[in-house]
């Protein structure tokens, strides 16, 4: 059954709770974890077999799925990289802090605004099985917008997303439950410890490694909340790492430095 895309979906940001996600790894992936958050999903006809069992379980909750054609996808998913599959869902909601006990360590977030570079981040937490990852409220901003999730590769749907309104109630969480926060920062003249060496001293303790958005960094009284700050040494030649090259050399040194850090 075709349908035309004129009124079908919403744009490609979160509308009610409503965002239109694509890409064949997005949607196979949301379909696997959470298939009750997809509303309405539409496929070419290369892509109709892999949909086949959402499809039935669509059919039952009585929501649409349909054949369309791959210009009805351009027109849907307002972008040629649909990959031949999109769906309408409804965005997960923010996760409170005051809930989140660690069980691994993680990264944090901080107003890191690029959808791309929040994609990409929660590519590599998915990858390396990081379920729980703290974010301030732009970069969770950020992360429910149909160009992270693309990027992500079905990262997103795979990742709790823990929301700081004030970074106090970051603090005020990692002290009560004994987490180390690391703050990224640039070289400084003084050395600063490795990441690495940080999770060496911090035992079966959870690290938080925070990062902050490639234009300014994290902030000075952000920094100053943090217990313990590191970097990421270099040549020199550039200033600094893209923040998703940052957040996968991080997540790479914390799982060498501690065994609670493995895919479930």
């Amino acid at each position: 059954m075709r349908a035309t895309a004129s009124a079908e979906c919403e744009h490609s940001g979160v509308q009610n709770n409503l965002l239109t996600i694509c890409g064949l790894s997005t949607v196979r992936a949301l379909a696997a974890a959470a298939p009750e958050r997809i509303e309405r999903l539409f496929f070419d006809e290369t892509n109709a077999p892999r949909f086949a069992e959402v499809c039935r379980y669509l059919s039952q909750k009585r929501k649409i799925y349909r054949l369309v054609t791959p210009a009805e996808l351009k027109k849907i998913t307002d972008t040629s990289h649909h990959q031949g599959v999109a769906a309408v869902i409804h965005a997960p909601e923010p996760l409170r802090l005051e809930g989140l006990e660690l069980s691994h360590s993680t990264l944090c977030l901080h107003d890191v605004k690029n959808p791309h570079n929040v994609g990409a981040i929660l590519r590599t937490t998915a990858f390396f099985g990081v379920r729980d990852v703290i974010f301030s409220r732009k970069s969770y901003d950020a992360a429910m917008t149909a160009s992270a999730w693309r990027v992500a590769e079905g990262g997103v749907s795979l990742t709790h997303c823990y929301v700081y309104e004030d970074a106090h109630d970051l603090f005020s969480r990692a002290k009560m439950l004994g987490w180390w926060c690391a703050a990224a920062v640039r070289p400084e003249k003084g050395r600063l410890p490795s990441l690495e060496s940080i999770c060496v001293r911090a035992g079966r303790a959870h690290v938080v490694a925070c990062l902050g958005n490639e234009e300014e960094g994290l902030p000075g009284a952000f920094v100053a909340g943090c217990g313990y700050k590191f970097t990421i040494l270099g040549s020199g030649s550039v200033e600094s790492l893209n923040v998703s090259v940052t957040a996968a050399l991080c997540l790479e040194k914390m799982s060498r430095n501690y065994s609670g850090l493995r895919p479930e």
